[in-house]
């Protein structure tokens, strides 16, 4: 099989499927942010090569964007609500327990950062999904815990799907 074949199957798998990609991505951004679960969904790779194989059988962005945007904003909001329900459990319960140094350190950058924290975690990686847990932990109020996350979700979600539109943008 040559490259130009593998690429045309490819593109034809994802043509055939296009239904599937909105909910696929939503599932990869919401479970980017749950502790635990991220280790086995790696959303922010896999966003490169989908958004590369959504623009060449001719998807549109923005369905994509704001799909894996929802997903990493309800996540947020999900392990938000966790960590402030459950504050003093927390640092118990796995992940958190098996990367008891992390805990502290988010809490310092948190500490420091605030909001900027919570925007800047999106892209910190391995840190992403406990951020939230911090935030609500350390009683940050919602008004201003939600805007940092859906701008920064936003941004996350762009970044790492556009480069696969702009791909296609120089190729046509």
């Amino acid at each position: 099989m040559t490259f130009e074949q593998a690429k045309d199957a490819v593109i034809g798998f994802v043509r055939e499927n296009m239904a599937l990609a909105e909910p696929a991505v939503f599932f990869m951004g919401f479970a980017e942010g749950i502790p635990g679960l991220s280790l086995l969904v790696p959303s922010t790779p896999l966003f490169l090569g989908i958004g590369s194989a959504h623009a060449a059988a001719g998807g549109q962005f923005w369905r994509l964007w704001l799909a894996a945007s929802a997903g990493a904003i309800i996540s947020d909001v999900v392990v938000y609500a966790l960590g402030r329900i459950f504050k003093h459990d927390v640092p118990k319960v796995w992940p958190f327990s098996r990367y008891a140094d992390a805990l502290p350190k988010c809490q310092v950058l948190f500490e420091r950062w605030g909001v900027l924290a919570v925007a800047g975690g999106k892209f910190s990686g391995f840190l992403r999904p406990f951020i939230p847990a911090i935030a609500g932990m350390l009683q940050m109020p919602l008004w201003r815990f939600l805007p940092a996350s859906v701008v920064s979700s936003f941004a996350w979600a762009g970044a790492f799907l556009a480069p696969g539109y702009g791909i296609k943008l120089l190729f046509n």
